[in-house]
């Protein structure tokens, strides 16, 4: 385009200065005329022409931004599609896994009436990561019965079974509770940040000690949230039990959060 508007330009000039050279030969007002004229038509055509080279590099160039756009979103939604067959496979997975255990062992424990302990595991890795791409919190909670450590294998199951009732009825239908070991409980707290988990843990234990078995029983525990704490389950675990030792240390009957990481 920038050739064209050259070449128009260069002819018009030239048959300009013909037409001028011409009339001053021969002494020819027309030739004159003709060599102006000739002049004026080359400026605007030139004119023209630059005008519609400007408009077209202009369409051009939007039409150029809107092929990345299209490119950029198209990536983005590759993307998307990615990671959600990611997603699916890893819940198929999981979900495989629990319901092959289910089938082949006991869910529940019977002492508790709450899943067994070789469930906390995948139960806190499921909630996670539905929590991670939902950009939601959830909780974990460790609980420990004081002062039972030296008590007999029938006084600890007893004790046990107390507490899993109790937690059973004080947490919500949509948290997961499970046994750990012969004087624990974890839960897991689906949508709920530091206070509410902080809380709902306040509850249970304010429950026990309302029961009939209340000045003989009692709870410490430990409350650790995603994305506050950590950011995997595993971790998320290891801060509620770091925050359980922290609630024993400081005389037991007590709820302790973890602290937030200093980096």
């Amino acid at each position: 385009m920038h050739d064209t508007r050259v070449i128009v330009a260069a002819t018009g000039g030239v048959a300009a200065l013909a037409a001028g050279a011409v009339g001053v030969a021969i002494n020819s007002p027309t030739f004159a005329v003709v060599a102006g004229s000739a002049g004026v038509v080359a400026a605007i055509a030139g004119v023209a022409l630059g005008a519609r080279a400007r408009q077209s590099e202009y369409r051009l160039e939007q039409a150029e931004d809107e092929i990345r756009a299209v490119r950029r979103e198209l990536a983005s939604i590759n993307a998307v599609l990615q990671e959600e067959a990611s997603r699916r496979v890893a819940e198929e997975e999981l979900g495989s896994s629990l319901e092959e255990r289910a089938r082949g062992e006991q869910a529940f424990d019977a002492a508790t009436g709450l899943y067994d302990e070789k469930y906390f595991a995948v139960l806190a890795q499921q909630q996670v990561a539905a929590a991670r791409r939902s950009l939601r919190p959830i909780s974990v909670i460790i609980f420990e019965i004081d002062a039972m450590g030296d008590a007999d294998r029938d006084t600890r199951l007893q004790a046990l079974g107390v507490v899993g009732d109790v937690v059973r009825r004080t947490l919500r239908e949509s948290d997961a509770a499970c046994r750990l070991g012969d004087l624990m409980v974890g839960a897991i707290l689906e949508d709920t940040p530091e206070a509410g988990a902080v809380w709902a843990a306040e509850r249970v234990r304010g429950t026990l000690l309302a029961s009939p078995v209340g000045d003989a029983l009692t709870l410490s525990a430990g409350v650790a949230c995603y994305p506050t704490h950590a950011l995997g389950a595993a971790e998320l675990v290891h801060q509620a039990s770091r925050a359980l030792d922290e609630a024993r240390s400081r005389g037991r009957d007590r709820v302790e959060l973890a602290p937030e990481p200093t980096s």
